[in-house]
């Protein structure tokens, strides 16, 4: 196994320093000598699909979880990539999977933080999916689970209370978006939205003084001005 070994370590060193082109070479010298291994084919997966090769990355993707079903990376990955392609049920079903087996690890704290983002934005993906057609309730469960694994994605919470708010938990809305500005006071879209949540619930005065706040914040800002112009109407 001594070829093996030599190709497949100086193909993750190409990979690590990212090298793809020469980790590729190296990779796909394994794959012909017969050289089956989960994450040589992830690695594979992942340069097919920076380099846009869909087709290719789902087949490295599909090929890593045959060997090993559990690769919770190569699931997630390719329910990515099925998203990316449009294929929306195919990338549903793929990260039910996933889930479900990163439900089965002993604790949580077995997700590195790689691993937690990815989880993060898949719930976010169907959390927009399902708020673009109106389906608010859903939208905010989905939302509320991205956050459970990374509080801290301010953009995640600012669409979190955008749902909230469409669906009439104004008053709800407005502590998550508080929180976001609390936390990070030059994120413009979390108080436009507090703007927004304030003008809903009558209270003028204090969504002018946001967005006067966000003009002086962000003088380009397009939406500010007509905002301001509704006040006065």
């Amino acid at each position: 196994m001594k070829y093996v070994s030599k190709d497949y370590w100086l193909g993750k060193e190409a990979y690590k320093n990212g090298k793809y082109k020469k980790a590729k070479e190296h990779f796909i010298k394994l794959l012909e000598e017969g050289v089956n291994f989960a994450d040589v084919y992830y690695m594979l997966g992942i340069i097919y699909h920076r380099d846009g090769k869909y087709e290719s990355a789902v087949h490295c993707f599909e090929e890593a979880l045959s060997i090993n079903p559990d690769y919770t990376e190569a699931s997630l990955n390719l329910a990515v990539i099925y998203n990316d392609m449009g294929k929306i049920d195919r990338a549903g079903e793929v990260y039910v999977n996933a889930k479900d087996r990163a439900k089965t690890e002993a604790k949580p704290k077995y997700l590195d933080k790689y691993l937690s983002g990815k989880i993060s934005n898949l719930h976010a993906d169907l959390a927009d999916i399902y708020h673009s057609i109106g389906v608010y309730d859903t939208a905010i469960v989905e939302y509320e689970m991205a956050l459970k694994l990374n509080p801290d994605f301010h953009d995640i919470r600012t669409k979190l209370a955008t749902a909230m708010m469409n669906a009439g938990n104004v008053s709800n809305a407005v502590v998550e978006l508080k929180r976001v500005i609390k936390e990070r006071a030059d994120y413009i879209p979390a108080s436009m939205n507090l703007g927004l949540c304030y003008f809903k619930m009558n209270k003028f005065d204090e969504a002018r003084k946001i967005w006067e706040k966000v003009a002086e914040q962000d003088p380009d800002n397009k939406f500010i001005p007509l905002y301001l112009k509704m006040l006065e109407s």
